[in-house]
């Protein structure tokens, strides 16, 4: 599930208002505006795309003016195609872009991509430039479609069906949500808009919301439906994975929900003004599938049942003074029941710190933002970011902008591990280093446990190095559809992200890396790779001799030219 996912969900139960942002956009000379023009095809007919939507969106935020002040949305530029599959575009300012493409019935695609749901080549327009005759080829969905029924054979209607797909996150593979739908009266369902390849297939009450409290239910054996996994599991491990083709659709993946005897929380919310609802929620993104919410009563009472063993997080949002207040708490359930659980959401506690740029320099760092990402991005976790949106608050009320003397003071941080995160910096700068105490906050994460830490120090060096190259396909010709990651070859920077990058090829079949901290790295190019893949150790082992070895060096300008690992050899 994503941020998205839930803010919408928040918004449908009044709880989140809808989102405003300004937008500033560059002023173009006339003779600088460019033109372009394409077509869409059918990638398994060859045959023209009509009415596909074509949108053309900047690659960088300070193309987007998203420098400006409240500003979050980019500029775009849109048309559709016409009979023959043909568009048009005029007047766009120049820049680097992605062109986009979407249409009923086929699988959203980019200029330039491998194939569907693939990030595609930057498009850069120089001023005045007419780029002519873009193709773009759209790969017709596939639909799976079956039917959710009981133990008993019945129909099981207003069941949520979500598709998951292995991928990459923090350097750990792992299912996440590729696809999602929900059951009719006679138990059916179908999701389409699939790209090709192979799916697990699960079914539960994804979102299930109990809006008062069940007094009968403790009467009542404890035994409820859990998420299952085609074609009939409660363990993913012991799936079957549906392979889906494109522009097939697949029916028959029928799923008999699993009835297995579950357990309860009862608890109490302790917080210092009315609390609406409390979110319990798998900690991994896969098990989003399970996500309840529960009402609150009067006295702060909560029921939270149907729960199988697993590792859960607790979340609840408030307001106090105009302030959003929230807090996510961590919870094992297993085989017993859970009464008498307390929950508090309070002020959560500051942190402070100050930051400090290693040597002189000119540039301006007062823009420079600081701010707390929770470690462990579940479910939960994503819930407890969007504290302010549960309680009527907005986005970003907790900014981390620096003060004059570039200290930075952040109020109302719950309970966590976090990784601390630092944004805004000028073009060579690089965090060299983040402490809060004797801890290297870097390496282990900033822990909040009910009380503030110890003053975060944040090391900012201007002497970042430069990474630049070519890659080439086997045949030796440029790479325009290519993937770069540059990897630290320091056994004590392994794991840390702040020393991974990553950079698309462009259409000349060069990258560029900038504020790349000194050391020594590993460069690497793929034909294709799922994102973030280069941080999985078991990934790249066998691809080791594939990289090539440079030291970056501060205010340095490294080059390397690569040869795009192909996908049939590790690139997938």
């Amino acid at each position: 599930m994503r941020l998205s996912t839930i803010y919408i969900l928040l918004m449908s139960l009044g709880l989140a208002a809808p989102l405003s942002s300004g937008q500033t956009q560059p002023a173009v000379k006339p003779g600088d505006l460019c033109t372009l023009d394409g077509r869409v095809l059918d990638a398994a007919t060859g045959e023209p795309v009509k009415k596909a939507s074509i949108t053309l969106t900047p690659s960088n935020a300070k193309q987007a003016g998203s420098a400006a002040a409240g500003a979050t949305l980019p500029q775009q530029f849109g048309t559709t195609t016409d009979s023959s599959g043909r568009f048009a575009m005029k007047d766009v300012d120049p820049g680097a872009y992605r062109l986009q493409v979407a249409r009923n019935g086929y699988v959203s695609g980019e200029y330039g991509a491998r194939g569907p749901s693939k990030s595609g080549t930057v498009l850069t327009l120089s001023p005045g430039q007419q780029a002519k005759d873009l193709t773009v080829k759209l790969t017709p969905h596939g639909v799976i479609a079956g039917r959710v029924l009981d133990e008993d054979g019945d129909p099981m209607a207003s069941m949520t069906v979500q598709l998951l797909k292995p991928g990459y996150s923090g350097g750990k593979k792992q299912l996440t949500t590729a696809g999602s739908g929900s059951t009719n009266d006679l138990g059916e369902y179908r999701i389409f808009g699939l790209a090709p390849g192979k799916y697990y297939v699960t079914a539960g009450a994804a979102i299930s919301a109990s809006l008062s409290v069940d007094r009968s239910a403790a009467a009542r054996p404890e035994e409820d439906h859990v998420a299952t996994y085609y074609p009939g599991v409660t363990d993913a491990a012991s799936a079957t994975p549906v392979d889906v083709a494109a522009g097939v659709q697949t029916h028959g993946i029928d799923i008999a929900v699993a009835k297995r005897r579950t357990v309860h929380i009862i608890g109490k919310v302790n917080a210092p003004s009315k609390v609406q609802l409390v979110y319990m929620a798998p900690r991994g993104m896969a098990g989003a599938i399970s996500l309840r919410l529960v009402r609150v009563d009067a006295n702060g009472g909560f029921e939270i049942r149907g729960l199988a063993p697993g590792s859960y997080a607790l979340t609840g949002s408030t307001q106090q003074n105009g302030k959003a207040l929230s807090a996510t708490m961590p919870v094992e359930v297993g085989e017993s029941n859970i009464d008498g659980l307390i929950f508090s959401i309070g002020g959560g506690v500051a942190v402070t710190g100050k930051l400090r740029v290693d040597g002189e320099t000119a540039a301006d760092v007062s823009k420079v933002k600081v701010q707390l990402q929770p470690r462990e991005m579940g479910i939960g976790a994503l819930l407890g970011a969007m504290g302010s949106l549960l309680s009527g608050g907005g986005i970003g009320a907790d900014s981390g902008k620096l003060g004059d003397d570039l200290t930075f003071h952040l109020d109302n941080i719950g309970s966590d591990s976090y990784d601390v995160s630092v944004t805004g910096l000028p073009d060579g700068f690089y965090v060299a280093s983040v402490r809060s105490g004797q801890v290297d906050v870097l390496q282990s994460g900033l822990d909040v446990k009910g009380a503030p830490p110890e003053q975060v120090e944040i090391v900012l060096s201007p002497h970042g190095g430069q990474v630049n190259g070519t890659v080439r396909t086997a045949d030796h010709q440029l790479a325009a559809q290519a993937t770069v990651a540059l990897l630290p070859r320091e056994k004590e920077r392994a794991g840390r992200k702040a020393y991974y990058f990553d950079a698309a090829v462009g259409q000349d079949g060069t990258f560029h890396m900038k504020s790349v901290p000194p050391g020594e790295y590993k460069l690497f190019a793929w034909e294709d790779v799922e994102s973030g893949a280069w941080m999985d150790p078991d990934f790249m082992k066998p691809l080791d001799d594939r990289g090539y070895a440079l030291t970056v060096h501060a205010d340095g300008q490294e080059g390397a030219d690569l040869t795009a690992i192909p996908v049939d050899a590790g690139g997938k």
